[in-house]
């Protein structure tokens, strides 16, 4: 069993909706082994990667600043970062052309808000097991 002090799985969640990010972080260290880490904007999101190692990434779309797809695009040039499972976690899936975006940022998975949390655990173990 991990302890959460040495978690097996580091996650840096980048949400700006305080409350879900909250939801998010609560509900992600519940998992034994998992270690998650709230990132609100692209730069605090950077700043985290560059001090933390990061196994996985939960990624809103709509972010202040740059949105998440471009902050993926500098993440995936950190080295080691090229195929790193990254979930896109958003209400705007069904907008058009957001699809074919997360697709050519060779997102791993992506999840429709307002979610169910089992739902993105299974989500995010399947995406960390491959």
């Amino acid at each position: 069993m991990a302890s959460q002090e040495h978690p097996t799985l580091s996650i840096l969640v980048v949400e700006d909706n305080t409350g879900v990010a909250d939801l998010l972080r609560d509900v992600l260290n519940d998992v034994d082994g998992w270690g998650a880490t709230v990132a609100p904007d692209a730069p605090a999101a950077l700043a985290t990667f560059r001090q933390v190692q990061i196994d996985a990434l939960t990624l809103d779309i709509n972010l202040p600043g740059i949105s998440g797809l471009e902050l993926l695009e500098l993440l995936r040039q950190e080295p080691g970062w090229y195929d790193q499972p990254v979930i896109v976690v958003s209400a705007n899936l069904r907008e058009p052309g957001v699809r074919d975006a997360i697709r050519k940022a060779q997102v791993t998975e992506a999840v429709q808000k307002p979610f169910d949390v089992d739902h993105l655990v299974r989500v995010i173990q399947e995406a960390t097991s491959k």
